[in-house]
Order: C-alpha cells, then sequence, then structure tokens
C-alpha cells in the first residue's frame, strides 16, 4: 500500500503550502496528516477484512454443499473471532492525544503507529490465503478442511494479538 503521508502532502494546495512555513504550523499539519492517514488505513484494513467475511461465508456454502457440515460450528466460531477483530480495527485508538493526558502521542509516536498498523496488512493477506485454503480443502477430495481451519483461526488470532499490541506501540512501551 502507498504511503498516504506522502501522497496527502503532495496533494497540499498553495495555501497549506504556504501555512506550512509559519513557526509550529508543519510540525501540527504532519501530525493531522499522520492521523488521518491511519484513519484511511484501518478503513481499508476493516473493508479487506469485511470482504474475507464473505469469503468465509462462501466456505460455509460450499461445506453444506458438499454435505461436510461437522466442520460448521468451527467456521461459525472462527468467523464470529474474525468479526471481533474487525471491531479491533474500525474501533482502534486514532492517535490523538489531548491537553491533560498523561502519554503525548507526537509526530514520531504516529509515525510509529502508521508503519505498525501497515504492517498489519500482511496479515489480513494471509487471512485470505487462509480461507483460499480452506476452500481448496473442500474443493479436494483428499484435502483437510480441519486442519486448514485450525491454521485459519491461528492466523486470525494472530492478527487480533497484534490489534491488542496495538496499545502497547500507541503508549509507546513496545
Amino acid at each position: 500500500m502507498e504511503d498516504l503521508r506522502s501522497k496527502m502532502k503532495e496533494g497540499e494546495n498553495f495555501l497549506e503550502k504556504l501555512m506550512r512555513k509559519i513557526p509550529g504550523f508543519e510540525g501540527y499539519k504532519n501530525k493531522e496528516q499522520s492521523r488521518t492517514a491511519d484513519q484511511i488505513q484501518r478503513k481499508f484494513m476493516s473493508q479487506q477484512v469485511t470482504e474475507l467475511k464473505g469469503k468465509l461465508t462462501e466456505v460455509g456454502q460450499e461445506m453444506i454443499r458438499s454435505g461436510k457440515m461437522d466442520q460448521i460450528e468451527e467456521l461459525d466460531r472462527i468467523g464470529k473471532i474474525l468479526d471481533k477483530v474487525n471491531e479491533k480495527i474500525e474501533h482502534a485508538t486514532h492517535g490523538y492525544s489531548g491537553i491533560f493526558d498523561a502519554v503525548r502521542i507526537g509526530e514520531m509516536e504516529l509515525d510509529t503507529l502508521y508503519e505498525y498498523d501497515l504492517g498489519m496488512i500482511d496479515n489480513i493477506s494471509a487471512i485470505g490465503e487462509g480461507i483460499d485454503a480452506v476452500m481448496a480443502a473442500l474443493e479436494s477430495d483428499s484435502g483437510d478442511p480441519k486442519t486448514r481451519l485450525r491454521d485459519l483461526e491461528k492466523t486470525i488470532k494472530s492478527l487480533d494479538q497484534k490489534l491488542t499490541d496495538r496499545k502497547k506501540v500507541v503508549m509507546g512501551v513496545e
């Protein structure tokens, strides 16, 4: 994914470029752009996870069609974990800090947070690959969807843990 921060800076109009010359304004503007880029990135991630949830529904339909319904409960449980992960992505901390907050979120912390979130896109891709592997196992006579479902669950839980650890990044303790 392209670095949204630099793309936003390139799209500034003349007045915004002029205002950057005001002492202190550039740092403020950079922080705002970093926060906006982080929000856009998380929205993109949430959309990706929502699409994956649709693919997971297709896997359930294939299980029913192929008569391999013994794994439906596990698939449903995995779907609920994926929903929980999507909720965490949508409601993750934006990187704002108030006047009286003990922990200040500066430009460096916002950059770290942005990079951390960018790394989670690989996890989302791995979930997509895991769902594809479950579907392939269902469509194959010799495939083992149970093992693939366990692998998929581990991949989703790995992303869930990264989202949990995100607070540590915001707090600067990781």
